[in-house]
């Protein structure tokens, strides 16, 4: 087993998790231990909570577990929550983006979880640029 390693889990309201995976995985190659859940209309939390449970198994493995969520105290927020009052040891980060993940992505093999939830977060709110302002600046 790697030293550093984390499983890294996607879930969006719609089809948005499993967008941003297939754009990660064309810039940066296919990856292991990684898993989208999208929460569709017809979901309830319970149902949702439940699908969060069968896909946290299908990482079979003990690596670490970082969540993604698009909005916080949104049903895939709250799906996490009562996974968290549960017991469940993950970590969650609500608004991701292309930037946070791929900086997770890229560099979830050299650097403990605890580490990679902070570049995360880092690289997500330095990805938010004017792109005008930055232009007309230079």
């Amino acid at each position: 087993m790697e030293t550093n390693m984390s499983n890294v889990l996607v879930m969006t309201h719609g089809e948005f998790a499993a967008g941003i995976k297939k754009s990660a995985e064309m810039i940066i190659g296919k990856q292991d231990n990684f898993e989208t859940l999208v929460f569709t209309p017809e979901m309830s939390l319970d149902t949702l909570v439940s699908a969060l449970k069968e896909t946290l198994r299908k990482f079979d493995n003990d690596y670490p577990t970082l969540v993604f969520v698009d909005l916080f105290g949104g049903s895939p927020s709250n799906a996490v929550a009562l996974l968290l009052a549960e017991g469940y040891d993950v970590q969650a980060i609500s608004g991701v983006n292309l930037p946070m993940l791929l900086e997770v992505l890229g560099g979830r093999t050299i650097f403990p979880l605890e580490n990679l939830v902070s570049q995360g977060i880092t690289a997500g709110s330095e990805g938010v640029i004017n792109i005008v302002k930055k232009f007309t600046e230079e």
